[in-house]
């Protein structure tokens, strides 16, 4: 008997899901002309981890969780981007530099008490729970659809609603560039690090697809330069670009 419920269950929630993205491209359809370089979409639940290294631009815990969340809310991402961050201490280690002797006169000892200097390292463990447009394929739905129990009883536990009114909203995206700049989010030289370890890890996961990146950080000396990266996303369609209106000028 539970093996037929569960099957049942599943049938249930894969019709739902083909219901809801049926109704989606019948609105796309008939919506524009360019009906054919749009996709259905929803926004999905993401848990991404990656661990942030520099001994350059050291960044408080505040001050990393605040750039992530623009980064990503820049993105698409829903306003609510969660952001935990582990080990923000930083280690300071000192490295010995050359004495003014001599060094290779093994007859002097080297001054452990002077002519040294400090190097601050960061090594951050960050987890990143973010809702991000994905294309609505019937798979994707179901996925989503299933996790509704799970969101209910969050819900009920910590008395908060809103995970349990996390159901599959489609709407009508299309793929679009947006770009990462001073210009459109306040992009600073400190960011270059941080971007550049986001490619790999939180893009690659949401499928943002780097299409030019004009930085290049030199993990031994700050860059004078403001980072500048162009990516293409799944976008809500008539939705605006962040800082679009800033970069034509």
């Amino acid at each position: 008997m539970r093996r037929r419920f569960c099957h049942s269950s599943r049938n249930g929630r894969a019709r739902r899901a083909l219901v809801l993205l049926a109704a989606a491209l019948s609105s796309i359809a008939g919506a524009a002309a360019t009906a054919d370089e749009q996709v259905a979409a929803v926004l999905k639940t993401h848990e991404i981890r990656f661990v942030y290294r520099s001994i350059v631009n050291v960044l408080a815990c505040d001050e990393m969780r605040r750039h992530i969340a623009e980064i990503l809310r820049a993105l698409g991402a829903r306003d609510d981007v969660q952001v935990r961050i582990n080990d923000c201490q930083i280690v300071v280690m000192d490295d010995e530099i050359q004495a003014p002797w001599d060094r290779s006169n093994r007859d002097y000892p080297p001054d452990i008490f002077r002519d040294r200097t400090f190097d601050q390292r960061q090594t951050s463990h960050v987890y990143v729970q973010v809702m991000f447009p994905i294309e609505a394929t019937p798979q994707v739905l179901a996925e989503i659809e299933k996790d509704k129990s799970r969101r209910e009883l969050i819900s009920r536990v910590t008395g908060d609603p809103a995970p349990a009114l996390d159901d599959a909203i489609v709407f009508p995206a299309e793929r679009k560039q947006v770009t990462l700049s001073q210009g459109t989010i306040r992009l600073r030289s400190e960011h270059c690090e941080l971007l550049e370890q986001m490619i790999p890890s939180v893009f690659r996961e949401l499928d943002i697809k780097v299409v030019r990146k004009q930085f290049a950080c030199d993990r031994y000396g700050r860059s004078r330069m403001s980072p500048r990266l162009t990516v293409e996303v799944l976008w809500p369609v008539g939705a605006p670009v962040p800082g679009e209106k800033n970069e034509k000028k």
